[in-house]
């Protein structure tokens, strides 16, 4: 890149040609950077969090108010680097997708404490016990729900609602009139169906509440689910489903005949529905009956191949017992959804599609850079260059010269933004966010507090996204004008430091323009604000660059700060 700077610098009637270009490239990534979407998933998801804290009485004990303080909960949560690594990307999931469903207003958290009950459970239980487990279960069923089905205009999705409670019309459904019923999730879909889902870990934990249904009847769990649905009718469509966050262990329980009869029954005898989710797929009871009848052709042929084996080796015929034989071949072929697919060799139930990711934050793309940096700086030197109206092959040279500084440019402030934006989110986003916030709730009475939370989370991702370009294009102008100048600097010249300070407030002045161009218009325009505010921003940036040079600004600075060197040099 110094041979490109030399050659750049040897034009007798330009004064620091190639940190202008440098500024002009800059700015341009840096306006291309801005112009993307508002909406860091993370950003979203830590004000949606701060949404679903409670307010505690001073007097609370600290293990209520670690509780109630879900933001830091959910930072802790997604921190943790004891989880293995399935199970980590399972927590992510759910946090970040609830999170950004709470900014959006599809979430209420706020009916009862259990939310933030198994929130406090992911960042503080074993990831291996029970609690962690079942907690982890229900913010993937709530998180999968939001990211598979659109919920009826004007309607909220309930985490662990009860019955008879008032709060739950607040979210557009009708109330739960079963006494003491579970509702993990609760909703009320686009189509006009009300849902009621249970959520488990495993298929073992569903297992276990099929047989207290069978033990209890009405006076279980799933037993007031299924009175639940049994209400169902045209004028009041309602639908029980089940979802169970792994495969496994513990599927082969649900093989037994008396379970999926029970099964059967709690969904109304609606036998093809594939209501039971399992891992990443989707069951019905007659899924649930092929699968049985699949294996105990294979059961069969086992067992009575032991069986022989042992008469063979001379045993007593009354001595071998198939109840065990059974049990473990069940055990060995039908631990998880993936052994029994590979067990009974055919494809059962349905495969569910993976959820489409969250918008995943912007990050500045080194070809884009580059490309934005090269038409910035070429077209700035083109019209300098052509501002007399003749153009020779001299100066077609320059401007070649100046788009391969202009494109190195680029490239090395995306690659720059990339290490230095997260850097300030960490120091001040998080402090951005909460002003902001605030702001707007004062200033925007009206706004409900998933719109303000929205705002903060917006203006943190702009502030943190300008900061990194800011700086890391200020560095690169100022370290080239350094470059240009470095024989006077290396004098102790007063020109060469008023140079090479111009050259840097320049830098600053034409980032933040270019930066705060391409996210106004990339925010607010429809459909290509992405592309029209990287245009614009680009613009803004080259003409703050080139103004400030061809209005004396520039020189304005430069000479003030040559005029203070040499006032501090009196001094001595």
């Amino acid at each position: 890149m110094l041979p490109t700077l030399d050659r750049a610098t040897r034009r007798p009637d330009a004064d620091n040609d190639a940190a202008q270009s440098a500024t002009a490239a800059a700015a341009a990534q840096a306006a291309r950077e801005s112009a993307q979407r508002i909406h860091d998933p993370a950003h979203r998801a830590a004000a949606g969090w701060g949404l679903a804290e409670k307010t505690v009485p001073a007097n609370a004990s600290p293990a209520t108010r670690a509780e109630a303080d879900a933001s830091a909960n959910a930072r802790t949560a997604l921190d943790r680097k004891d989880l293995p690594a399935a199970q980590r990307q399972q927590v992510h999931d759910a946090v970040l997708r609830l999170g950004n469903g709470l900014v959006d207003g599809k979430v209420d958290p706020h009916i009862n404490d259990t939310f933030r009950q198994h929130l406090y459970r992911l960042a503080t239980e074993p990831h291996d016990s029970p609690d962690f487990r079942g907690a982890l279960a229900q913010m993937s069923a709530a998180a999968d729900t939001l990211g598979r089905v659109e919920l009826a205009p004007g309607s909220k999705l309930l985490y662990d609602p009860r019955a008879n409670q008032p709060e739950v019309s607040r979210a557009g459904l009708p109330e739960l009139k079963v006494p003491q019923i579970d509702a993990d999730v609760y909703y009320k879909t686009a189509d006009g169906v009300v849902h009621l889902d249970g959520a488990k870990a495993s298929p073992e934990a569903l297992s276990n509440e099929v047989q207290k249904a069978r033990d209890k009847g009405a006076d279980s769990q799933l037993g007031r689910q299924s009175e639940w649905e049994r209400a169902n009718s045209v004028q009041d469509p309602r639908r029980l489903g089940m979802f169970v966050l792994d495969s496994g262990p513990g599927f082969s329980h649900l093989m037994d005949g008396k379970n999926v009869a029970k099964l059967a029954e709690l969904a109304n005898n609606d036998l093809d529905a594939r209501r039971f989710v399992v891992g990443d797929r989707a069951y019905s009871v007659n899924d649930f009956k092929q699968i049985i009848g699949d294996a105990k052709v294979k059961a069969d042929a086992h067992v009575a191949t032991l069986r022989q084996q042992h008469l063979d080796a001379g045993g007593d015929p009354k001595a071998f017992k198939p109840g065990p034989a059974y049990a473990e071949f069940y055990r060995s072929t039908a631990s998880s959804t993936e052994q029994v697919a590979r067990s009974y060799g055919a494809t059962y139930g349905e495969a569910r599609p993976p959820l489409k990711p969250l918008d995943p934050a912007s990050l500045p793309s080194l070809k884009q850079g580059g490309a934005f940096g090269a038409v910035a700086a070429g077209g700035l030197t083109f019209v300098r260059v052509a501002s007399d109206g003749k153009l020779t092959l001299g100066d077609a040279g320059e401007v070649a010269k100046h788009t391969a500084l202009g494109g190195a440019t680029g490239v090395v402030a995306a690659a720059g933004e990339k290490a230095v934006t997260p850097v300030i989110d960490r120091a001040i986003g998080a402090t951005v966010q909460r002003t902001a916030t605030s702001v707007a709730g004062r200033v925007a009475s009206q706004s409900s507090a998933e719109a303000t939370a929205a705002f903060g989370a917006g203006a943190r991702t702009l502030v943190s996204r300008a900061g990194g370009a800011t700086v890391v294009g200020a560095v690169i102008a100022t370290g080239i004008s350094a470059y240009e100048n470095r024989d006077g600097l290396a004098k102790g010249d007063s020109k060469a430091i008023g140079n090479v300070t111009a050259d840097a407030t320049v830098a600053v002045g034409s980032i933040a323009a270019a930066t705060a161009a391409g996210a106004a218009i990339g925010s607010v325009v429809p459909v290509a604000g992405t592309a029209v505010g990287a245009v614009v921003g680009l613009a803004v940036g080259v003409g703050v660059a080139y103004g400030a040079q061809i209005s004396g600004a520039r020189d304005a600075v430069a000479n003030t700060v040559s005029g203070w060197v040499d006032g501090v040099k009196g001094w001595f």
